[in-house]
């Protein structure tokens, strides 16, 4: 073995050692870091709300959350539709339009980081409504936070949703909007 070749050995011997010294090697341990927030978990809010639609309140009920949301939120609205054969409750996603023997009127609604309004719009007078359309409506609000929204979710089932968002039925309070 040549002198050249004998140094370049013991040269990549002497860095195949450093290398290895220095990744077994540990340091002092360092200070312990803040603590964390226990058990925050973001939940999606649902509450129910309760109102009549007339001429006085411009057939609209509105009202504020109670609590904040971000503005990316998603806020869905579901109206009661009925009852099916089992007694179960039937619920729609607003906005929904209804064919009526006066014509076509719709529940539609709108919202802010802050307040909702749910109205009715129609192509005839909607003073002339029967009351099972106008009086004691009742709508569930759903506030999905924005990092549990799915696109391909169908957002049209309710019970799907809620339990996307691990809220119970006996879990939901209602308001009176009046």
């Amino acid at each position: 073995m040549s002198k050249s070749s004998y140094l370049i050995s013991a040269k990549m011997f002497l860095v195949f050692v450093t290398a290895l010294v220095l990744v077994s090697c540990e340091g002092p341990i360092g200070p312990i870091g803040p603590a964390g927030e226990d058990g925050v978990n973001i939940v999606g809010e649902v509450f129910e709300i309760e109102g009549d639609f007339n001429q006085s309140g411009n057939f609209g009920i509105s009202g504020q959350y109670g609590f904040d949301i971000l503005e990316s939120d998603k806020v869905l609205i579901y109206r009661l539709a009925g009852l099916d054969q089992n007694n179960n409750d039937i619920w729609k996603l607003i906005p929904q339009v209804v064919f009526h023997s006066n014509g076509i009127f719709s529940y539609d609604y709108d919202f802010t980081f802050y307040d909702y309004a749910i109205y009715m719009n129609g192509d005839f007078d909607l003073n002339t409504l029967e009351s099972g359309y106008t009086d004691a409506q009742i709508f569930r609000v759903l506030i999905v936070p924005a990092d549990r929204i799915d696109v391909r979710m169908d957002y049209s089932d309710h019970k799907a949703v809620l339990e996307m968002l691990g809220v119970k039925e006996k879990e939901i309070v209602r308001r009176n909007s009046n």
